[in-house]
């Protein structure tokens, strides 16, 4: 994961050195690489999480009682 985060730094980083000369010679054009660039620094941060979603917190059920939504979910890990 390491090597995948270096990676995409370095592309977002190319990516927006290449915006300047762009943007010059291709006046409009200019967007592209600032859309790669935060394209790959999106997959920089994903790479650090390791693509991972956080698991979603169970959500008491209104009907029962504390102490039975306290034994569901211990029952459930």
């Amino acid at each position: 994961m390491k090597t995948l985060r270096i990676t995409f730094c370095i592309l977002a980083c190319i990516s927006v050195a290449a915006v300047v000369p762009v943007g010059i010679f291709f006046d409009w054009y200019c967007l592209i690489p600032v859309v790669a660039a935060a394209a790959f620094a999106a997959l920089t941060v994903g790479a650090k999480n390791g693509f991972k979603r956080p698991k979603p917190v169970p959500k008491p059920d209104f009907m029962n009682s504390d102490e039975e939504n306290e034994k569901i979910n211990r029952n459930d890990k």
